[in-house]
C-alpha cells in the first residue's frame, strides 16, 4: 500500500508546475534561513557568545546545523522537482 502511495505522489510531483516568482520566493526563504543560522553560528564562535538560557553551546550549534540541513534539503528538492520548470518557461 505504501509503495502505491509513493508512486502516486511521485507522479503528482512530476506533473506539478510552479510559476517563476513563487519558485524564487521559496528559494529565497530557504536561503535566508541558512544565512540566519550561519550568522548565529559565526557569532557564537567568534564572540564566544553564551546565551544565558542556552548554556549548552554545542547543543545550540547542533540545533542550528539541523536547521541548515533541513533548509538545504528543501532547496535540493525544490531544484530537483521544480528547477526544470523554471528553465523550460524561460525558453518559451
Amino acid at each position: 500500500m505504501e509503495i502505491v502511495q509513493k508512486e502516486r505522489w511521485q507522479h503528482c510531483v512530476e506533473e506539478m508546475e510552479m510559476n517563476d516568482k513563487l519558485f524564487r520566493t521559496i528559494l529565497k526563504r530557504y536561503e535566508a534561513v541558512i544565512e540566519d543560522a550561519n550568522y548565529k553560528i559565526e557569532i557564537i564562535c567568534e564572540q564566544n557568545l553564551v546565551i544565558p538560557e542556552h548554556i549548552d553551546i554545542t547543543g545550540e550549534i547542533d540545533k542550528l546545523l539541523q536547521i541548515i540541513a533541513e533548509a538545504e534539503d528543501k532547496l535540493s528538492v525544490m531544484r530537483k522537482y521544480y528547477g526544470g520548470n523554471k528553465a523550460d518557461k524561460a525558453i518559451l
